[in-house]
């Protein structure tokens, strides 16, 4: 059995032997009985208290303390009583009758705090009103009871003898009344409790007017009513806790008996006002009690309905913020915020619904996504606020083509769609993109800054290329994807074959992350020769290659796989793989020979625009001990010029390591010579579309001569590949052209082969670097 309940049992058993007893017992020997009884259960009140406070949820541990101090102040009351008893003090007003009093007010202080932790600051304030206009009536009706027989009372003796049943009965009312307010999984320590104070209270006021009529106070029923109240008490607020209900009839219940507890309010008022009247006498205070109580209530319902007002109108300024808010957000869900037009999700649905319209009428339906290209760069210069201006303006020029024509949406950043039924022939669509590229193409003046960007769209029909507005979605992005790649057109139809590239495209990726995984890549290199002063051929550098052996056992092409890892962003750690092993053949290389030995590394534009790159170089260079000058790296035109402020200060950084940097595939992008001057370059890769006709074509000869004497002017060495034939490289050995590579000379290989090759002439490698 647990602790509760052996103190109960305890309890019960000692009041009922001192209730048998009591029953033909001389006055005496009842008083002591009673003193006996009411200090036990007194006790067992404060220590139910304290059991209910520890085991309470730390939550609401706030309550029940001021549980616990109310039981503490009645149970000091009692043991002071006894003391008064023992001592036969007939003081009254005494010390005992300054506690007893107060748990009433503690009680009630610790319904309060529970009720603020679940209700509005206005809603609680609303109870605390009613609350106290209950008070009033039950201290009117108090008064009235007592004012007749208290002639010969001070008015200290007549307020602690109303401060008894006042503050008990008061704090019952608030216990019950709490109970549609906090919705309790269990009321059954509610209700014990309030059954508690409600006999306490009316003990009390027995006691008192028995006192007051000076009529023994050894009434049987009020003496162990006393005791029975602290055990309700007691075993109340143990268990009483804070537990909301989850049933939702029971909820709905509580709202509507919370609805009428200011009915009940006024009720209980009006009523304690008739019983005032009915039995306030001749006394000439009864009068003034009546008003004054009267008064006070409908001073509290007055300032209770001011504060319901206040909090009403709250409410409904928060429904309609509420409702604006929603209002705001179901717009936000349909219509782009920046451009007011439909989003994603509405041209979905608008063309789920044009596709259904024409399957049912035989008619047609094309959708258009347009695409800004290189919009990104816009806001990496000139920020975001400048990319929204223009997103706007470009927005409201589409729309003075396409609003009598179809539905125009924003569904992605920089990506408009169209929808339209009007235009039945290719012919008629091929006319639509044009003017929608122009009109994207002309200048944008925001804030002095003339904005220029080109327009690619992809076309997708229904029903030729899909039969639902899924697959016309999917098809009309397949076909702005390659519009994007393409350099001859900026608008394309889709077709079966793009959908085939794109799926090889996805499988290569996949096998692609595959291949990095199981380390399924090598490395094969291809020698550079450089001319001495005799025209001879010795090896300058090695070019690192990657190649790709699949699982089959097939050696898989960097040109095959390489735009596809670029265009992913594997290239990055396909790009740091290549240079850590390059790296470490290099060393193992240098070390076997005993002779520095140049590496060319190709670095990809992605790579390029990596700002950790010169980091991971000099990382590697201090790990493998090689001399900064031997490594070269191969960049691209397009990586150099595409962004050249960040590209030139890169540049900077790895010409401040000590690398040599090659400018590849010369020729075919858009550099000049007044570039070149400005770049911290060391050689030109003459990019091998030149050699194909050498020397046949006399064009291409001046072009590759022209450009050879030109670096040699500008102080940069010159390395020309694709030398395949016999009279190209005669042709080249005219020119004096400093590095040479090519099928004719050596064509890519191990670096075992490497190795032997350069066995074959060791002192190739002194003349190279006394060259250099």
């Amino acid at each position: 059995m647990i602790l509760s309940r052996k103190v109960l049992v305890v309890a019960v058993s000692v009041l009922i032997i001192c209730m048998v007893t009591a029953i033909n017992a001389p006055p005496e020997t009842a008083l002591w009985l009673n003193n006996v009884h009411w200090l036990l259960t007194n006790t067992t009140c404060l220590i139910l208290a304290a059991l209910g406070y520890l085991r309470a949820n730390p939550a609401y541990r706030p309550c029940k303390r001021w549980f616990v101090i109310g039981a503490l102040a009645y149970f000091t009351g009692g043991l002071l009583w006894v003391f008064e008893v023992l001592t036969r003090q007939p003081d009254f007003p005494a010390q005992s009758d300054i506690f007893y009093p107060l748990m009433g007010p503690c009680l009630i202080i610790a319904f309060i705090l529970a009720l603020r932790s679940q209700l509005s600051h206005s809603k609680s304030w609303a109870f605390i009103i009613d609350a106290l206009s209950f008070s009033v009536a039950i201290l009117g009706y108090i008064l009235i009871s007592y004012l007749p027989k208290s002639a010969d009372v001070n008015p200290l003796q007549l307020a602690v003898l109303t401060a008894y049943p006042v503050s008990m009965l008061s704090a019952a009312l608030v216990s019950f009344l709490l109970i549609p307010y906090l919705r309790p999984v269990c009321m059954l320590p509610w209700l014990l409790l309030s059954a508690g104070l409600t006999l306490d209270g009316a003990c009390w006021m027995q006691w008192n007017l028995n006192a007051l009529n000076h009529s023994p106070q050894t009434d049987l029923w009020v003496n162990y009513g006393f005791s029975v109240a602290d055990l309700l008490i007691g075993t109340g607020l143990y268990g009483w806790q804070v537990r909301i209900s989850r049933n939702s009839n029971y909820h709905r219940h509580c709202r509507r008996l919370r609805s009428l507890v200011p009915v009940i309010a006024v009720i209980f008022s009006i009523s304690t006002l008739i019983l005032i009247w009915w039995q306030s006498g001749p006394h000439p205070y009864a009068y003034h009690i009546a008003t004054g109580s009267v008064m006070s209530i409908l001073v509290f319902s007055a300032v209770r309905q001011s504060i319901l007002l206040r909090e009403s109108e709250r409410l409904l300024r928060a429904e309609k913020r509420l409702a604006a808010k929603e209002l705001e957000y179901l717009q936000l869900s349909r219509n782009d915020p920046l451009t007011k037009l439909p989003n994603r999700l509405t041209m979905l649905n608008l063309l789920e619904h044009a596709v259904i319209s024409a399957a049912s009428e035989s008619g047609m339906v094309a959708l258009l996504l347009i695409d800004l290209k290189h919009f990104q760069s816009i806001n990496d210069s000139f920020g975001h606020r400048t990319g929204d201006l223009f997103l706007l303006e470009v927005s409201r020029r589409l729309q003075l083509i396409t609003h009598e024509h179809g539905e125009l949406g924003r569904v992605h950043g920089d990506k408009f769609a169209l929808i339209t039924t009007r235009y039945k022939t290719d012919t008629e669509l091929m006319h639509l993109a044009r003017n929608l590229c122009k009109i994207v193409h002309k200048p944008v003046l925001i804030e002095n800054h003339e904005l220029i960007l080109d327009a690619c769209i992809g076309i997708s029909l229904y029903p030729r290329d899909a039969s639902n507005a899924d697959e016309l979605v999917r098809n009309a992005n397949t076909a702005l994807a390659h519009a994007k790649r393409s350099t001859q057109h900026q608008f394309l139809f889709y077709s079966e074959d793009q959908t085939k590239l794109a799926q090889n495209r996805f499988r290569l990726d996949v096998q692609l992350r595959k291949a990095i995984k199981k380390k399924e890549f090598f490395l094969q290199f291809q020698p550079i020769f450089k001319l001495d002063d005799n025209a001879q051929l010795h090896v300058a550098n090695i070019e690192a290659l990657i190649r790709w052996r699949s699982p089959n056992g097939q050696i898989i092409s960097p040109i095959e796989f390489i735009p596809y890892a670029e265009q992913s962003g594997l290239i990055l750690p396909l790009g740091e793989w290549v240079i850590a092993e390059a790296f470490s053949h290099l060393s193992v290389l240098m070390q076997k020979n005993g002779q520095p030995v140049g590496l060319s590394i190709n670095i990809s534009p992605r790579q390029f625009r990596d700002h950790h790159l010169p980091t991971r170089i000099a990382k590697h260079l201090k790990q493998y001990a090689i001399p900064p000058g031997q490594i070269t790296l191969e960049i691209t035109e397009s990586a150099v010029f595409e962004h050249e402020e960040q590209a030139l200060a890169i540049l900077n950084q790895l010409k401040a390591l000590g690398v040599r940097v090659s400018l590849d595939d010369f020729g075919v992008g858009n550099s000049s010579l007044f570039k070149l001057k400005q770049l911290p370059i060391d050689e030109l890769k003459i990019d091998r579309a030149f050699m194909v006709d050498v020397p046949e074509n006399s064009a291409d000869s001046e072009i590759v001569s022209t450009i050879i004497k030109t670096a040699e002017i500008l102080g940069i060495a010159v390395v020309v590949e694709g030398i395949e034939t016999q009279a190209q490289l005669d042709f080249l050995r005219q020119l004096d052209c400093d590095y040479l590579q090519g099928f004719l000379l050596g064509k890519p290989m191990s670096i075992e082969d490497i190795d032997a090759l350069l066995a074959v002439s060791p002192n190739g490698f002194t003349r190279l670097k006394q060259n250099i």
